[in-house]
C-alpha cells in the first residue's frame, strides 16, 4: 500500500508496498482462521485484529518509508500496534520497508534502521524496491545488493524482495540471492518477471478484510511451498530439502534461476551456464558432494542443484 500507489515511469501505476512490523507481546501460537494475505500499514487506521484474524491467513506489515532526509520519510505510526495485534490473535506476519535509496551508504543505513525497528516475532523481512530516487547515481541493483548484504549480516530470517512487474523488468532487478519474490500487478493476468519465478502476487489495492475499514492490498500465493516457508519462521540456515533418487525422474524443471556447474562443489570458478526459471533440463544421474548436498548431473555432464526449492522433477 505505501503512499497509495506510486506511479512508475510513463504513467504506469506503481504498486503499493507492504509489510509487517511488530513488537513482542503475548505468546499466542495459533494460526489465523482465514485465507487472505493482506498488506497492512498505518493507512488502515485502527484495526480490529480479533475480527481480522478470522479473515486473514497471513499479514504483511509496514515498518518504514525511506530514511531521514527523504521527502517521503516516515516511520509507520501503527507498526507496533499492528504487530502486537497480529501476534495476539495468531496471524503470522512479516515486515517490510519501502526503499528510497540514494547511495550504497544510504541503503546500508536503511537496512540497519529497519532491522532495529523490527519485531522479534516477525517471520521474515521484505525490501520494497519500487522507486528510483532522482539523486541516485549508481545502478539500482548496486543499492539492492548493499541492502541485502547488510541484512544478511543482521539476521538469518528469510529476505524477500517486492517490486512492481514493470519496475522489476525496467531496472533488470536480480532476485537470485533473495529467499523469495513478491510482485505487484493489478490485473487478472499473473505477473511475469524476467529471470525469476513469482512466489506472491499483489493483485489488487481495493480488497476488503473483516475488522478493517476501507481498502486493503490483497495478494495471491503462486508458490505455496515457498510462501508458507516464509511464514513458518524457518531460517535461511535450515537444512535444505533435496531430491536424493533418480526413481521416476526423466527430467527437471527450474522453479527459480539456477546455474550449471562443472563440478559438484559449486565453486564460483566452476560456474557455467545461467538457467532461468521455467526451463526443462535433461538429467542422467544424481550425486552428492563432500558436504552432503545433492546435485543432478545433466546429460551435458554439468551439475545443477537438487534442492526442491529450486527445481522440480517430472
Amino acid at each position: 500500500m505505501q503512499i497509495k500507489l506510486h506511479k512508475l515511469v510513463a504513467g504506469i501505476a506503481a504498486f503499493a508496498a507492504v509489510l509487517a512490523v511488530g513488537v513482542s507481546l503475548n505468546t499466542t501460537t495459533a494460526n489465523a482462521a482465514g485465507k487472505k494475505v493482506a498488506d497492512i500499514s498505518q493507512y488502515q487506521g485502527n484495526i480490529n485484529w480479533k475480527k481480522a484474524s478470522q479473515d486473514l491467513k497471513y499479514a504483511i506489515i509496514r515498518v518504514q518509508h525511506g530514511s531521514k532526509g527523504d521527502a517521503g520519510y516516515m516511520v509507520d505510526s501503527k507498526r507496533n500496534v499492528n504487530a502486537n495485534g497480529a501476534y495476539k490473535y495468531g496471524v503470522p506476519f512479516g515486515q517490510y520497508m519501502f526503499a528510497e535509496f540514494t547511495s550504497v551508504k544510504d541503503a546500508q543505513q536503511e537496512a540497519k534502521d529497519f532491522y532495529k525497528r523490527s519485531n522479534k516475532h516477525t517471520k521474515f523481512f521484505v525490501l520494497d524496491e519500487e522507486k528510483r530516487m532522482p539523486s541516485a547515481k549508481g545502478k539500482e541493483q548496486t543499492y539492492v545488493n548493499a541492502w541485502l548484504k547488510t541484512m544478511r549480516g543482521l539476521t538469518d530470517k528469510p529476505l524477500i524482495m517486492y517490486a512492481g512487474e514493470y519496475y522489476a523488468n525496467a531496472h533488470n532487478l536480480n532476485f537470485d540471492k533473495f529467499d523469495g519474490t513478491w510482485i505487484a500487478k493489478y490485473s487478472s493476468v499473473k505477473p511475469q518477471v524476467s529471470g525469476t519465478s513469482v512466489d506472491l502476487w499483489q493483485y489488487t489495492s481495493t480488497g476488503r478484510v473483516s475488522g478493517i475499514s476501507g481498502n486493503v492490498d490483497l495478494n495471491k500465493v503462486l508458490d505455496s511451498a515457498a510462501v508458507n516457508k516464509w511464514f513458518s519462521g524457518k531460517t535461511t540456515t535450515d537444512k535444505a530439502s533435496y531430491y536424493t533418487s533418480m526413481t521416476d525422474v526423466s527430467g527437471i524443471k527450474t522453479k527459480k534461476t539456477v546455474y550449471e556447474y562443472k563440478s559438484t562443489s559449486f565453486a564460483k570458478n566452476k560456474r557455467s551456464t545461467k538457467v532461468t526459471a521455467g526451463q526443462k533440463l535433461a538429467v542422467k544421474a544424481i550425486t552428492k558432494n563432500s558436504k552432503n548436498a545433492y546435485r543432478f548431473q545433466l546429460t551435458n555432464g554439468k551439475y545443477v542443484t537438487a534442492n526442491k526449492a529450486y527445481v522440480s522433477t517430472y
